[in-house]
């Protein structure tokens, strides 16, 4: 018999938590229930004053235009739902930003969706008109006429839902940004209220006044389509003729301003409902699961495709950090192998060694590659040669090099070598002047390609050239696509370990903060070194003239603005300076590299910035 002394510890096995995605995905559809149902509202008693005019005092309180306005409005928030996404999805340039996101099958999803909504209301405002009638009105003895108003105004509704879908992509209106601080989502949409209305104004003053020149190239074709399929709901006249030029400048602004202000409102009001943050009711969206450390740390996992939750789940935790100690001390005390503070501390220092490897293998600068795992040495062992030696080479006797022609040519060979032995110059007077015109035709070529640069970097310095730069605030856009994610987990990485000089009974933390430091250091440094020296596109003319010596001038007026790294590299500075004066008496012991060493000395001789917190 073994005694139970004598078997080795099996660690205890954690059980998989419920994941954050399920919790958020509850909390997303109450708020979007919420959302349906203020939008239906707002409908509701935005069109029961054009019942009472139109219906009488009845119909205003029949839901009738409400229900029909959110059936257009909500596959807009279906839309949205499907298309979240919290990284930038920027191009090189503008022109090729322009390309890629207009003549794509985004595109063409996002028009389907505003062309049915834009059919709805248009449907519905035409109805409240007289003069928007399918059919002019007529006397019993005349046939029908098609009335060209209405033709005019549902082209126009089509214009409008084709321009407002391209305005979409091109905003990237489906990009969620989660705000720092929670407000009240119903003082948000009030804010938004006025600057939507401006707009709306502003562009549908524009656009009702740029589809006149628009509709004509096409008016005649759009007459004759519009002929053939009403001449199988009515009786027509055999002729195709137009009449005057419809123009109806009241009724276009009217309609544009009713499809902008409706869509702009119904976006905006989407991405407050959706960007309402970590917390629900008072608490961190984790707090509703049975182990909530452990469902948050399924959310901050990195792999996950679900990059809206893990952007959540980094915003709770910023939120732990920095004000919720009941959590903190949970974390600091869940000490179980592996403890929750090393799964948290990873997951952060993941998200900075994701983005040192994008300014390492994206922008070419010299870096660190990730330390790889030792490959053992392979064997080699000596091969024995059994078999028996070979025999002795025969040597020819005769002198090869006395043969007219190679050992066993073939036939086509023998008449090959001859036609180029025929071709040849002995006195190489033809194979002078071919060489002579070859370099003459390099030199053509070498002048035409400076001289086709020169202008190409010509029109790229002018105005009209400018969509076509590559620009390294839209390359570093593309490197930094999710700073507000970077700036969460280090922030909150800082909060955690700052705090842990109290609150860490077991001094957990204070062994990772070496490994911490440094990781701060080497970030600071390659971003640093990107900002003196920027890896500009041959085509960035604008930022080139800025270079001194071929480094960014900082601290000068033409010093090259990249605005997503400074606030990395702000942020950065600020956690590195806080946690080394929270720790400053212990860090001697810690066993620091020379480089954070030299930072910290660095740092002491300018002072260090110990402001507060954001």
């Amino acid at each position: 018999m073994v005694s139970l002394g004598t078997l080795p510890h099996t660690a205890s096995g954690r059980s998989e938590p419920t994941h954050y995605h399920v919790f958020y995905t509850a909390v997303l559809q109450l708020r979007y229930g919420h959302l349906s149902k203020m939008t239906f509202l707002t409908l509701w008693a935005l069109g029961a004053p054009i019942s009472l005019v139109w219906h009488g005092v009845m119909m205003m309180f029949v839901p009738f235009f409400g229900l029909l306005g959110f059936i257009a409005i909500f596959p807009i928030y279906v839309l949205r739902k499907a298309r979240i996404h919290t990284d930038t999805r920027t191009q090189p340039s503008i022109a090729l930003e322009v390309y890629r996101r207009l003549f794509s099958k985004s595109y063409v999803r996002v028009s389907i969706i505003y062309l049915f909504s834009s059919y709805i209301i248009t449907q519905i405002y035409c109805s409240e008109f007289s003069d928007l009638t399918v059919f002019l009105p007529k006397r019993d003895f005349e046939l029908s006429k098609v009335n060209e108003k209405r033709i005019y105004i549902n082209s126009f509704s089509v214009y409008i839902a084709l321009v407002y879908a391209a305005i979409h992509c091109l905003q990237d209106k489906d990009r969620l940004v989660l705000p720092s601080v929670k407000t009240d989502p119903m003082l948000r949409v009030k804010r938004i209220i006025y600057p939507e209305f401006r707009k709306s104004f502003g562009l549908s003053a524009a656009l009702s006044i740029a589809f006149i020149p628009t509709y004509l190239p096409f008016r005649g074709y759009i007459w004759r389509v519009t002929l053939y399929f009403a001449r199988f709901l009515a009786t027509l006249h055999k002729s195709t003729a137009t009449g005057s030029f419809p123009i109806t400048p009241l009724h276009s602004f009217l309609l544009s301003f009713t499809l902008l202000f409706m869509w702009n409102m119904a976006n905006g009001m989407c991405t407050i409902y959706l960007t309402l943050g970590a917390l629900h009711r008072g608490k961190g969206i984790s707090e509703m699961s049975v182990d909530p450390n452990g469902t948050l740390l399924t959310g901050l996992r990195r792999g996950s495709k679900r990059q809206f939750t893990r952007r959540t789940a980094f915003q709770e935790l910023r939120f732990i950090a920095y004000s919720d100690g009941r959590r903190r001390d949970s974390i600091y005390k869940d000490v179980e192998k592996p403890s929750t503070w090393q799964q948290i501390s990873v997951e952060c220092l993941n998200v900075l060694q994701s983005l040192r490897n994008n300014f390492v293998i994206k922008s070419d600068l010299p870096g660190k590659s990730n330390p790889q795992q030792p490959v053992a040495p392979v064997s080699i062992r000596p091969i024995l040669f059994t078999s028996p030696t070979p025999p002795p080479l025969k040597m020819r006797r005769e002198n090869i090099f006395l043969s007219t022609g190679p050992l066993n040519e073939s036939p086509a060979s023998k008449l090959e070598r001859r036609l180029l032995e025929g071709l040849q110059d002995p006195q190489a007077v033809q194979s002078s002047v071919a060489i002579a015109r070859f370099q003459d035709f390099q030199k053509w070529l070498r002048r035409g390609r400076e001289e086709f640069w020169t202008y190409i970097t010509a029109f790229l310095s002018t105005p009209y050239g400018a969509p076509f730069r590559c620009t390294i605030q839209r390359r570093v856009s593309k490197l930094v696509s999710n700073r507000e994610l970077v700036s969460d987990a280090i922030n909150a990485l800082a909060d955690l370990v700052v705090n842990s000089i109290v609150e860490d009974a077991f001094g957990t933390v204070q062994r990772d903060i070496p490994r911490i430091l440094n990781e701060f250091d080497q970030t600071i440094t390659l971003l640093e070194s990107f900002i003196l020296k920027p890896p500009l596109h041959w085509s960035d003319v604008s930022n080139k003239k800025k270079l001194v010596n071929g480094k960014n001038p900082i601290g000068s007026s033409d010093t090259i603005e990249l605005d997503e790294v400074d606030i990395l590299v702000e942020d950065l500075t600020e956690a590195f300076d806080i946690i080394v004066h929270t720790f400053d008496r212990y860090l001697l012991g810690m066993g620091l590299t020379p480089e954070v060493l030299t930072r910290i000395n660095s740092h002491r001789a300018i002072g260090l910035r110990t402001g507060i917190r954001d």
